[in-house]
């Protein structure tokens, strides 16, 4: 949307509240879709299908890249074999995976892989000026599979490699060696505001004794040359667990916290979202630089001005929870890379595991042989957690409440709110910010109250029009709420 939006996910603009406003996150609910389940056995996506990827809607269509597991043959096989494959829906929730005939036809005929090899960790539109539709990058961490067509690709070690295309389904090495070569894990941002990419990475961080994973960030203009990342250590750190989320690990009964995942949805130039994916680790720590295998997932939400440093709510309320057992997502979650924005929606895919992280490895990540290979079948599938547009945090009052909140200069010409208040109201004054008196025409009693549950409900007032206020006179915005929350306001077009 072209709205300048504002979320009260951050209070940082907040001047003045009554005691009666408490804040409240809501949690995203879980939609069932169709058509990615995995395949029957001998599937090229028999043993698991999962999201670390990207979902992009074009024209009407929603295009998924995400990652697949064919059945392990031995005991020796690669425990993290991963194909990419593509799939395709008109609602988001009915999902088909076409015959592609791309690749490794001979093998698995029928098939919807894509010649990406390794594990897909994005796919974004390309920035203006590219000569290449869509930027991607992928993870690989043994050499070519033999499953895909390496035909123009080269593999030079493990690590981050960067592809480009025209089509999403033919894509091209943009440079031979990996970027990164550290950790199995990543997400592709692209962010608009600053005609930028932006690549975060996971790698095993100190904190005390304990090595845990968490993601420093990198960036490109162009999607080739990129900077921040100079080696192990010398890089832009942005995401760490610290002692206060240990002891939410071990309120849950575990022992540390890491960061396995990420998620980012840019709302401004200098706003953004984050659904970071956390990794509960028990006994026995791994006493060694290296990453434990075991443990259970949670997300919570993060923001940032920057897309560098991140900070939560206070008490760091969790957001996406794993199911309960038996479920598809009972033991482990992680999200796909980006949001998709959907009518009055955001929608997030993610990858559910029925078991636990590490539950048939060993802490060396090789297959433990007291569990059969037959029984990792079918053991990880996609899910879609969906929230109303932007709530994720709101201002609320179970009763009545009043805040200031400081708006700096209209940012469009009309004003509108992100409301729930179907049994109460909303009003707003808009003020001048060094009187915080309403200007002529823009009091409370001049506003036309709101009464709706409305991801953009419009702010109006009985006689004045917000493009009438000068454009460069700073403003001060006066809520008054009624049994309701507001999640934010946006200024946009009438």
């Amino acid at each position: 949307m072209s709205d300048i939006r504002h979320l009260f996910l951050d209070t940082d603009s907040l001047r003045r509240w009554d005691s009666g406003m408490t804040m409240r996150f809501p949690k995203p609910e879980k939609v069932p879709i169709t058509g990615l389940e995995p395949g029957p056995a001998g599937s090229w996506d028999a043993r698991v299908t999962t999201i670390y990827g990207s979902v992009l809607v074009e024209d009407g269509k929603f295009r998924m890249w995400y990652v697949v597991m064919p059945d392990a043959n031995d005991y020796e096989a690669n425990a993290d074999y991963m194909l990419t494959a593509y799939a395709e829906s008109d609602d988001g929730i009915h999902w088909v995976k076409p015959d592609l005939k791309l690749t490794s036809q001979q093998r698995f005929p029928g098939n919807n892989i894509v010649p990406l090899p390794g594990a897909v960790m994005g796919v974004v539109r390309a920035q203006p000026g590219a000569d290449f539709k869509y930027l991607a990058v992928s993870i690989q961490i043994t050499s070519l599979e033999k499953d895909v067509d390496a035909s123009g690709l080269s593999y030079n070690g493990p690590g981050t490699y960067l592809f480009a295309s025209d089509d999403g389904f033919r894509w091209r090495q943009l440079t031979e060696k990996p970027l990164i070569q550290h950790g199995d894990v990543a997400a592709l941002i692209a962010d608009p505001g600053q005609n930028r990419y932006l690549l975060y990475q996971k790698a095993g961080m100190m904190h005390g004794l304990d090595m845990r994973r968490a993601f420093f960030r990198v960036e490109s203009r162009d999607g080739v040359h990129w900077e921040g990342y100079q080696g192990a250590g010398r890089w832009h750190e942005s995401l760490l667990a610290d002692d206060y989320d240990d002891l939410l690990a071990q309120q849950a009964g575990f022992r540390i916290m890491d960061h396995y995942g990420l998620a980012m949805y840019p709302i401004r130039d200098n706003f953004y979202v984050a659904v970071e994916n956390l990794f509960f680790m028990g006994s026995p720590l791994k006493f060694a630089f290296g990453q434990n295998p075991n443990g259970i997932a949670s997300t919570r939400i993060g923001f940032s001005h920057d897309a560098l440093h991140w900070r939560r709510p206070k008490g760091r309320p969790s957001w996406l929870e794993v199911g309960q057992p038996g479920d598809f997502d009972a033991g482990f979650i992680v999200t796909a890379s980006t949001f998709v924005e959907h009518g009055d929606h955001l929608l997030l895919y993610y990858g559910g595991s029925r078991y636990d992280h590490g539950w048939c490895i060993n802490s060396d990540f090789a297959f433990r042989t007291d569990i059969s290979l037959s029984a990792q079948r079918n053991t990880g599938e996609i899910g879609l957690a969906r929230i109303e547009r932007d709530r994720f945090a709101s201002l609320s009052a179970t009763y009545d409440t009043r805040f200031e909140v400081d708006a700096e200069t209209r940012a469009g010409d009309a004003l509108y709110a992100n409301v729930r208040c179907p049994h109460g109201s909303l009003r707003v004054a808009i003020c001048d910010i060094n009187t915080s008196q309403p200007l002529p025409g823009f009091s409370f009693d001049d506003c036309l109250p709101i009464t709706a549950d409305s991801v953009r409900a419009p702010i109006r007032f009985k006689k004045a029009r917000v493009r009438d206020i000068p454009a460069d006179q700073w403003l001060m915005l006066h809520f008054e709420l009624k049994t309701g929350e507001i999640f934010g306001y946006a200024w946009g077009d009438e």
